[in-house]
């Protein structure tokens, strides 16, 4: 039960982020993380499927593309680290934030108990 009320409270405090903060979705009763920042990169034409006859030049040209790829997937994944590392870190300093603005609360209202009932006994 205190999981699904932390999922479902990081839900919303995630959807009332401001728009660069990733979002929470529920898939197939899963909850799933979507960037709203990071953009994943087309990926090139295969090495693999090119004809045994294609030039060298054309050849160099795939690979060259190939390393651009594989360099640009390297970005995506750090930006996909870096956003979820600061939505992880929003969410639980906007948890900690609303459990001490609880607590304080219920302690005033223990505390104004109090003291009705020592205004009653003097």
């Amino acid at each position: 039960m205190r999981t699904s009320l932390r999922i479902l409270m990081a839900a919303c405090l995630l959807a009332a982020a401001p728009a660069w903060a990733g979002n929470l979705t529920f898939e197939g009763g899963q909850t799933v993380w979507h960037s709203a920042q990071c953009v994943e990169p087309n990926s090139p034409n295969s090495v693999l499927a090119v004809n045994s006859d294609t030039a060298g030049d054309d050849m160099n040209a795939l690979i060259a593309q190939h390393n651009a790829y594989v360099d640009a997937m390297q970005a995506y994944m750090n930006c996909l680290s870096s956003e979820a590392e600061r939505d992880q870190d929003k969410v639980s300093r906007a948890i900690a934030a609303g459990a001490q603005r609880a607590i304080a609360e219920a302690q005033a209202q223990v505390d104004n108990s109090d003291a009705v009932l020592r205004s009653h006994q003097q």
